[in-house]
């Protein structure tokens, strides 16, 4: 069964007329081998659904907006290339993973229902996430020195 938030994203993408410049989904060889990384690198403890409430590294939070997707841009770097996005998809047996231009994923969400993503730097120097709270929630130095008030978590 093909999850519900793969749907979605593509309905989103046809919609926005994207192009695989702008956004890809690996295919399911590769995209297993880096959700692994991911989770491997990022979590404490290793796969668990919420990855927010384990990351190995200090995080930085934002729980002021009503739709925290429309922040994105102004959060992340959108000049350094392509990112990867991370979709939680409880009915995948990991989660997805899109090769994506950075300025194309707050209109995909605001074209989804919700769900929680996560964006991480093709270096892994930093991730965004969002979670169903509709907290923001950062790791790394680059994205902590955004105009925000972030709260240490």
């Amino acid at each position: 069964m093909q999850g519900e938030v793969k749907d979605e994203i593509q309905n989103a993408i046809d919609k926005l007329n994207l192009s695989e410049s702008d956004i890809i989904r690996l295919d399911n060889i590769r995209g297993e081998i880096l959700y692994n990384e991911f989770v491997t690198y990022f979590i404490k403890s290793g796969e668990r659904r919420w990855w927010w409430e384990d990351f190995k590294f200090q995080t930085y939070s934002i729980s002021e907006f009503e739709n925290p997707f429309n922040y994105i841009d102004k959060i992340i770097p959108l000049t350094s290339g392509n990112v990867w996005l991370v979709v939680e998809d409880n009915y995948e047996l990991f989660y997805p993973v899109y090769d994506c231009n950075p300025n194309v994923i707050k209109d995909i969400i605001g074209e989804c229902f919700g769900f929680e993503y996560y964006i991480i730097d093709k270096n892994k120097e930093w991730l965004l996430c969002e979670n169903h709270h509709n907290r923001l929630i950062a790791i790394g130095d680059k994205l902590k020195q955004t105009p925000f008030n972030w709260q240490l978590d």
